[in-house]
């Protein structure tokens, strides 16, 4: 019984998202285990064809039984150019054995690309402060009302 894996969904950076050079940002895909067995601990999600847009090459992805879904995500940069950019990952098992489907990640490299920006903001965990020295974690509300 080969171990399998279904590509459900990007979770974020969706194929073609517009990115601004020189952006760190993080790609997240959810894959599934559809076949019957676990796949054991030293799985990997490997980068196998296309623009390395990371400093990785795998992820390593622990036991997962069947039927799970699991998000697994990978710290990526954008390119200095402007354009279109896709890499190819595949599920591989600790024998070096690639299964289940190709997932990408395609990016539209663009001086106004807003999602990085987003993503960052989202994900950062400094603290604003206002012009009356109160905290706030909008950095647009700047308590000039």
């Amino acid at each position: 019984n080969p171990l399998a894996m279904r590509f459900i969904q990007d979770i974020t950076i969706g194929e073609g998202e517009s990115v601004p050079p020189n952006t760190r940002f993080t790609k997240t895909w959810r894959i599934k285990n559809v076949g019957g067995e676990a796949w054991p601990a030293g799985c990997s999600l490997r980068f196998t064809d296309g623009d390395q847009l990371s400093n990785h090459t795998a992820v390593g992805v622990g036991p997962v039984s069947p039927g799970s879904e699991i998000d697994i995500s990978v710290e990526m940069c954008s390119p200095p150019d402007q354009g279109m950019y896709q890499g190819k990952w595949r599920m591989c098992n600790p024998g070096g054995n690639f299964f289940g489907d190709a997932i990408w990640v395609i990016i539209c490299v663009e001086k106004g690309g807003v999602l990085a920006v987003t993503q960052q903001l989202n994900s950062s965990s400094f603290d604003f402060q206002n012009v009356n020295g109160e905290s706030s974690a909008n950095p647009f509300n700047m308590g000039m009302e």
